[in-house]
């Protein structure tokens, strides 16, 4: 599997149970959240604005697709979700290797070229480098409705977070009966 049939794959409507663990403190919290995953193809208008904003003082190279998400999330002890967007936008590897840079944009219009992707064995790993945070995250599927992810982030001030999530697609029809 390429990561453009790995994206495709992720597209539809999630329901994703999430608990994070902060090491230092052994503070642990359970959330929750509903996904609204949409691919986009490379020449999307989306994906194309978001490439060339970056793209000038880069020099990267080309975008293979990109996945709009809509999220809103509560998490245990806040009585108010959050509601998020991001674009992500992986670009072709520049060698023969099953990774490359990956573009992101969040809802404050924030981006963020220092992310890469690996996808080995079914399995896409993202790591994101900020001044304020070290993120590790990975995401496989156990079948094509279940997904599972795990994240590691380092903040600056030394805090580590850990996280695992489960995520159930949202409107699957049921298999026929014989």
């Amino acid at each position: 599997m390429d990561i453009v049939n790995f994206f495709e794959k992720l597209a539809g409507r999630w329901f994703s149970q999430r608990t994070t663990h902060a090491l230092s403190t052994q503070q642990s919290k359970a959330g929750k959240s509903d996904l609204e995953v949409e691919f986009l193809a490379a020449d999307s208008p989306d994906v194309a604005k978001l490439y060339q904003s970056v793209e000038a003082s880069q020099s990267l190279a080309a975008p293979l697709c990109g996945l709009r998400i809509h999220q809103s999330s509560t998490i245990e002890g806040d009585s108010q979700a959050k509601k998020m967007t991001s674009l992500m936008v992986p670009l072709t590897p520049s060698d023969e290797t099953d990774g490359g840079k990956l573009l992101r944009q969040g809802t404050a219009g924030d981006m963020s070229v220092s992310g890469t992707y690996t996808l080995e064995d079914e399995v896409l790993t993202i790591i994101t480098d900020t001044k304020e945070a070290h993120s590790t995250e990975r995401l496989w599927f156990i079948n094509d409705n279940l997904r599972m992810r795990t994240g590691m982030t380092e903040l600056a001030g030394g805090l580590r977070i850990a996280s695992f999530c489960s995520e159930i697609r949202l409107g699957v029809k049921p298999p026929k009966q014989d």
